[in-house]
């Protein structure tokens, strides 16, 4: 028979050992009335645990940020041919112009166009 106790089964996970006798390197938790008290005596001095085990706090809730107006209120899906796409970035490219722009000018032109006595002859 040994004179050595009876070592703990397993290993302790989270346990280093720096010894020979594993027995040795072991260091028992404090009871949970010591731990109470120490609590109690850091709250005294201030030192109060982040973590509340008495109700937890309700989850923030997120705030809505104001919603900007925005600067373009009308949006205008037109479906082009891949040629025609390219002419109308082309000519905002070279004029140096806002596609907006160029698409009210367009319309301007194109209502122009639509008025009686524009200088064409009615097409039959």
């Amino acid at each position: 028979m040994s004179d050595k106790a009876a070592k703990p089964t397993g290993k302790l996970a989270g346990v280093t050992s720096f010894g020979i006798d594993d027995d040795a390197d072991y260091i028992a938790p404090p009871a949970r009335e010591v731990r109470d008290q120490a609590k109690a005596d850091a709250a005294a001095l201030g030192f109060v645990s982040d973590k509340s085990a008495a109700a937890p706090s309700p989850a923030p809730t997120a705030r809505k940020r104001t919603r900007q107006p925005s600067r373009y209120p009308d949006h205008y899906n037109l479906r082009l041919r891949d040629g025609d796409r390219e002419r109308f970035d082309d000519y905002a490219y070279r004029h140096r112009l806002p596609k907006g722009e160029v698409f009210r000018i367009m319309l301007d032109l194109l209502e122009a166009d639509e008025q009686p006595g524009a200088g064409k002859p009615p097409v039959a």
